[in-house]
């Protein structure tokens, strides 16, 4: 009877360090893929991210949409990221972030809002930064 009690420890304690080692492979990891990201707002994401979050709720906006987000992180330059949104969102109107109210409280701000109805991208990147920031918004219609 021991014996069987030791070897399920042991059996136990061998599955347990093999689930340990894979969940510290995904937490070193240093890359988020991409294709592997859980993004449920169906808008486009960049390909060579270093993060990336899901929010878990959705949130209303100043006119009463319900809006899920999708944040993320890339080493690229700004530049290089802003460029690739254009091209992956032909047609989307493009504002500055600076004159967007939401980021009025960043500082030293440089970026993009591209929309398209009433979902967004934004590209920014702050002076302290050494990442770009990336935000995806999917939203639905107001409820009147």
């Amino acid at each position: 009877m021991r014996q069987r009690r030791r070897n399920r420890l042991r059996s136990t304690c061998r599955a347990s360090l093999g689930t340990l080692l894979m969940c510290l492979h995904f937490i070193a990891a240093p890359v988020a893929r991409a294709q592997d990201a859980y993004n449920l707002t169906g808008l486009p994401l960049y390909p060579n991210l270093t993060s990336v979050q899901m929010d878990r709720l959705t949130k209303t906006d100043a006119v009463g949409h319900w809006c899920m987000r999708f944040a993320a992180e890339t080493f690229d330059s700004l530049e290089l990221v802003e460029d690739w949104y254009r091209k992956a969102l032909p047609g989307a109107s493009e504002t500055d972030l600076n004159h967007d109210e939401r980021y009025k409280g960043y500082f030293k701000l440089s970026g993009i809002k591209l929309g398209i109805g009433i979902d967004s991208v934004t590209v920014f990147r702050t002076a302290d930064q050494s990442h770009t920031s990336i935000e995806l918004f999917r939203c639905s219609q107001a409820k009147k």
